[in-house]
């Protein structure tokens, strides 16, 4: 007779907790093939807890606290000194280890370090290729957002070339995907995710027309998407997990990538004449767009 026919017909009264945030229920536990079973006292099974996978988390006294998890969020307590000793028994013969060849034992870890191996190479681009897809663009807009803000930049504001700024914006780019950032001290003009633009204050005002800022932050905006792809490439299996589980990365990141971003940054010479001569802003809005950064 194995010990799981020995106590099949045994049966004691427990207290059961489905999760820390439920009270304590009245159970009735039972044996059934290999499981634990968990009824009501209408004699109707709730769950069935597999007793290889059941572990004793404390023993006080005459309690046994028990659980199906690793976590030990799910828990029963039983106080029936006959049901903690079959619990014991059974759990131990479902559990006992069978005696494997050891050419076996080689095989095992041999197939285990081939699929860390694979792992280690196909992980990361799986990782990457997760996170593109699940960036949208605001997703993108706060990646560039949080990028800048990791520079401390110097902002240039004044009300006045805010309303130009704003209205070439809308003009230039009337999706409203791109977001043109004017600061001071930062290299000639680059781009971050999500269409943020950033021009210094020596860029803009080196040139000559509002069709060459047109010209100039058209094609930065060009490259944002490259730029996303660029920040995922950078980072590691651990930040690309942690990217796609919350939603963030890492300051010290984002801040590698920004600062390499910008030292690559583009200068403004090299638009010049790409977008023909049309009305973008009246003089006074570009003469005061172009002192934004005046003290």
């Amino acid at each position: 007779m194995t010990a799981l026919d020995k106590y099949t017909r045994l049966e004691a009264l427990g207290q059961w907790r489905e999760s820390p945030e439920h009270p304590p229920r009245e159970v009735v536990v039972s044996f059934e093939n290999e499981t634990l079973v968990l009824s009501n006292l209408n004699e109707r099974p709730l769950c069935h807890w597999a007793m290889a996978a059941t572990s004793r988390l404390s023993l006080n006294g005459a309690k046994g606290v028990y659980t199906p998890d690793t976590e030990g969020f799910e828990t029963l307590e039983i106080d029936d000194a006959e049901m903690i000793e079959a619990i014991a028994q059974v759990s131990s013969a479902v559990t006992a280890p069978t005696r494997r060849a050891p050419w076996l034992r080689w095989v095992f870890l041999t197939l285990v370090l081939a699929s860390i191996g694979v792992a280690f190479y196909i992980t990361p681009s799986v990782f990457r290729d997760q996170a593109v897809r699940m960036t949208g663009h605001e997703s993108a807009r706060k990646l560039g957002t949080d990028m800048l803000s990791t520079l401390n930049p110097d902002i240039c504001r004044e009300p006045s070339a805010d309303a130009a700024r704003e209205l070439f914006q809308s003009r230039v780019f009337p999706d409203g995907r791109t977001l043109i950032v004017i600061v001071r001290d930062q290299q000639q003009a680059s781009v971050f995710p999500g269409g943020v633009v950033i021009l210094s204050g020596d860029a803009l005002k080196s040139m000559r027309t509002p069709n060459e800022l047109a010209a100039l932050t058209t094609a930065l905006a060009a490259k944002s998407e490259a730029t996303t792809t660029e920040l995922f490439d950078a980072s590691s299996s651990r930040e690309l997990f942690d990217y796609i589980t919350s939603g963030k990365l890492s300051k010290d990141r984002l801040l590698a990538v920004a600062q390499s971003i910008t030292d690559q940054s583009t200068t403004s010479k090299d638009f010049r004449s790409i977008i023909t001569d049309q009305p973008l802003l009246r003089d006074q809005d570009w003469v005061a767009l172009q002192n934004i950064c005046l003290e």
